[in-house]
């Protein structure tokens, strides 16, 4: 080999070896989410408010699912289902996020603004909130696999119908104002 094939030679080589560091590595999920989820929370993660990765669509970031009638009903219904017969009758939006563990969950959503069954103007439906923890992508990659942390979100899990808060009147703290 003469001096410029061996100048070519290793011009290529350096070109490669470049390119091919620059590439980025995939970056997957790793395979024992459940079970470290399992573990953090000693909770079923089938639970009514979780769904299994398997239901939840896999190629989106976030996306969000409807269950239920979004309408709000003139009068209370009969139905075996609680959120169809409550006085603050609610829908399920079932939401996919594939940065969390579990990726899909269940939240309520308020179908009125005020309460069935009562005409007062100083109750409304409210949403209760549970706090759950959930496993939350970081954004970081080891070894080819991206890294989950604990973190407490708040899902929303029902309406209720409440007393609206105006403002508390001082002193004990739990006498309303008006």
């Amino acid at each position: 080999m003469d001096l410029p094939q061996v100048v070519i030679f290793l011009f290529l080589n350096f070109i490669l070896i470049v390119s091919s560091a620059s590439i980025p590595t995939q970056c997957k999920i790793p395979t024992d989410l459940k079970v470290r989820y399992e573990n953090l929370s000693k909770a079923d993660v089938d639970n009514h408010f979780f769904l299994t990765a398997e239901m939840a669509p896999a190629e989106s970031n976030r996306t969000t699912l409807t269950e239920g009638d979004k309408s709000c009903p003139t009068s209370p219904v009969s139905s075996d289902i609680i959120r169809e017969r409550s006085t603050c009758p609610w829908y399920l939006n079932i939401t996919h996020d594939s940065t969390v563990f579990p990726p899909s969950r269940s939240e309520a959503v308020c179908r009125c603004r005020n309460c069935l069954v009562s005409n007062s103007t100083t109750q409304q439906c409210s949403t209760v909130y549970t706090k759950m923890t959930v496993l939350k992508r970081t954004g970081e990659c080891v070894d080819g696999l991206y890294i989950y942390e604990p973190h407490v979100i708040d899902v929303a899990t029902a309406c209720v119908c409440a007393r609206t808060v105006d403002g508390y009147a001082e002193g004990s703290g739990d006498e309303y104002e008006s």
